[in-house]
């Protein structure tokens, strides 16, 4: 069975209130693993965020899906829908909404699958090397990715976000087949801002657990001055490390 090792952190920075959550069930033959940062602030965001991972975990520990592609959908329609029947119940918070990144394993057959939407990102690791990132879904990404100029952009305005009517959140991705020594990290926005990706591969390198490479890089957050909430995810398969000094070593 696939070894599957996490870590986590979810701290307000210099905010008042923490408006992230984040989740995590591991079971024999599959795992889930959700992290939600919440959009609109005074009109509901943290509540929105909490009601996306709430929905989220349930659907997943209630749903048996037949695939782990199935299971993303579902997980991700069930956050979805959750934020926006509360809107409809409680119109003060019509305009809440919330990000989200979902990772998704089936154990026994080793692959992954994640879903997204916002500007909460997933980054792949193999062998101590970055191979995948998700694309940001925010009118600076789009900007950025069309070659206009950017820098006076509101970076909070996203293009799609779970409690938006339309669009609606991006589907889940490709399936994904896992080798020993991958390695996953779920961030909001408030955590790899400012994050470099060579840094994230080196201080990949340097831990020794996924609880020393969280503390590694919640240090160097705090240290460019942490002012928005952060949150992250850091998952291993397998054993990282050996795989990663492996290939350093080579």
């Amino acid at each position: 069975m696939l070894k599957l090792t996490t870590a986590q952190c979810s701290h307000a920075g210099m905010r008042e209130n923490n408006e992230d959550a984040l989740g995590i069930r591991i079971r024999e033959h599959d795992a889930c693993f959700v992290l939600s940062d919440g959009v609109g602030g005074e009109t509901g965001g943290g509540h929105a965020a909490k009601l996306a991972i709430h929905a989220a975990l349930t659907a997943f520990e209630s749903h048996m899906a037949t695939s782990v592609h199935e299971l993303a959908g579902h997980t991700l329609a069930a956050a979805h829908a959750a934020i926006i029947a509360d809107q409809a119940r409680h119109p003060e918070r019509s305009r809440m909404a919330a990000t989200i990144i979902g990772l998704f394993f089936d154990r026994a057959l080793g692959q992954a699958q994640w879903i997204h939407a916002g500007d909460s990102r997933l980054y792949h690791f193999r062998r101590g090397v970055l191979i995948n990132r998700t694309e940001d879904h925010s009118l600076v990404a789009q900007l950025a990715a069309a070659g206009l100029p950017h820098d006076r952009v509101n970076p909070n305005l996203l293009s799609q976000a779970l409690g938006h009517a339309n669009p609606t959140p991006a589907r889940p991705q490709h399936i994904q087949q896992l080798e020993d020594g991958d390695a996953y990290l779920l961030c909001t926005d408030g955590f790899w801002h400012g994050l470099l990706d060579h840094e994230l591969e080196c201080l990949l390198q340097l831990a020794g657990s996924a609880q020393d490479w969280i503390t590694l890089l919640s240090y160097r957050v705090d240290q460019q001055g942490a002012r928005d909430n952060y949150s992250a995810i850091a998952v291993w398969v397998g054993d990282p490390q050996s795989i990663t000094l492996t290939r350093i070593a080579a």
